[in-house]
């Protein structure tokens, strides 16, 4: 009989054949497609993130690729697919839910650092390889920094607007929301936005600087 690791809530996959936890989500379907389409892209690894365009905190169905493509769910991780592995990175938070999640096609890095991504990436990945990404769901700072891993290495960091994931999702990827905008009180907001709005203005007339405009680009500055 198979010998179950002493905990049967998480995955086993030293075990033949691999011991998962019904929590776990069968990805081999997902992977072989996705595969697929990195083939005719020429696309050697391709990087996923738990982000959204908007780099949200809570993120829509529609935008949750990192959990539909391995099953977990956490609110924070990274994936890397090539044309023969994959795995996750996620923080400490996570480590035990992701081997709940995971089925046995992932490798589970304990680590968030885009170094550690990019030195996988370095070692399994062969020379001169395409490196692609949605450039949309990464920040400068973050392209810049997966930049700087791979620079001097051969391995072409390449940007492409069409998100390889959903293309994989197909038609099972979730409709964008359609709820209702509304506008919260100023009893959960302290003030309303005109008056949050001439407090501004009134620190760009105070400034010694005196700007004539000021942008705001991150979600909780417009919210």
């Amino acid at each position: 009989p198979q010998v179950l690791s002493t905990r049967n809530d998480i995955r086993d996959c030293s075990t033949d054949p691999p011991y998962l936890p019904p929590t776990a989500t069968n990805t081999t379907a997902r992977l072989a497609v996705l595969r697929g389409i990195m083939r005719t892209q020429g696309v050697h690894a391709y990087i996923v993130p738990s982000t959204d365009a908007h780099m949200s905190e809570y993120i829509s169905e529609r935008d949750a690729r990192l959990g539909w493509l391995t099953g977990f769910t956490g609110s924070a991780g990274t994936a890397v697919v090539t044309q023969d592995k994959a795995a996750l990175w996620t923080d400490s938070r996570y480590w035990t839910q992701a081997e709940r999640e995971l089925d046995c096609n992932w490798e589970l890095q304990r680590t968030t650092s885009i170094e550690s991504i990019g030195m996988w990436i370095l070692t399994v990945v062969p020379a001169e390889g395409n490196v692609s990404l949605d450039p949309f769901l990464f920040s400068i700072d973050t392209w810049n920094s997966y930049s700087q891993a791979l620079h001097g290495s051969g391995w072409t960091l390449l940007p492409l607007e069409t998100n390889l994931v959903d293309q994989a999702w197909g038609d099972q990827r979730p409709l964008p929301s359609s709820s209702e905008i509304y506008s919260l009180p100023a009893e959960f907001t302290g003030s309303s936005w005109q008056e949050k709005v001439a407090g501004i203005r009134q620190q760009m007339q105070q400034h010694m600087r005196r700007p004539t405009a000021v942008l705001l680009s991150g979600l909780e500055e417009t919210a």
